[in-house]
């Protein structure tokens, strides 16, 4: 294999996000102007802000690649020393936050957060709460091994989260305020321009934060995995 997959690669994951871009403001404008219902079939399979459509099954393919590629690295052999429960560790995680993207999860987690605790402003959508303390905590545990990981891959890795978080949490914590502020609750928030850029800006960030992510291990696996 070339010596520059891991470029072609992300390339190749830019223009399917870029697409699906297109994709998605098409399918909005359409929805919007021609005031249709949101039960339509190329909105619904295109908007960004939809789930169980082209957008979540991209997105969540992503992950699904990226916690294969962690579990690579776990079971190969390096040329450098390696700490095989932290690769693991984030394969599985990878792996959930996939998962969750394909099954929202994190909105059932935020229906039973939100019946026993009351959240608004940047915490208007409850997931955020439990799920921002989740993300701490692992931070914390992984702090240590990610630190000790080559320079380049860690700062490749912490680009690729800072960028997924950014747009995870984030553009949902401005939009929950957003929404509270000016009282848009009993909107319909996929028809609202606002929040239909703001959700585009969320899953847009979420995308490419991932899409970084696997070229980020591509390219270690191709700096440090020894060739037979």
């Amino acid at each position: 294999m070339k010596k520059n997959y891991p470029e072609k690669i992300f390339t190749g994951i830019m223009v399917c996000i870029l697409i699906l871009l297109v994709l998605n403001i098409l399918s909005y404008l359409d929805f919007y102007y021609n005031n249709l219902d949101q039960r339509d079939y190329f909105f619904r399979k295109t908007n960004f802000n939809l789930e169980r459509n082209a957008p979540t099954i991209f997105s969540s393919s992503l992950h699904f690649t990226a916690s294969i590629l962690l579990a690579i690295v776990a079971y190969s052999k390096l040329s450098i020393k390696k700490i095989k429960s932290f690769w693991v560790f984030l394969s599985i995680l990878i792996l959930f936050i996939g998962l969750d993207e394909l099954l929202v999860i994190h909105e059932k987690v935020g229906r039973a957060f939100g019946e026993n605790v009351e959240t608004s402003g940047i915490f208007f959508f409850a997931w955020v709460v439990p799920y921002g303390i989740a993300l701490i905590l692992i931070g914390l545990a992984l702090l240590k091994s990610l630190l000790k990981l080559p320079k380049k891959t860690r700062l490749n890795f912490i680009m690729a989260g800072a960028i997924f978080v950014s747009g995870a949490m984030g553009i949902e914590m401005f939009t929950g305020w957003y929404v509270e502020y000016n009282q848009l609750q009993n909107e319909n928030l996929l028809r609202v321009p606002d929040t239909f850029i703001l959700s585009t800006f969320e899953e847009l960030f979420e995308m490419i934060g991932i899409g970084y992510f696997v070229y980020s291990i591509l390219d270690f696996i191709r700096e440090y995995r020894i060739k037979k």
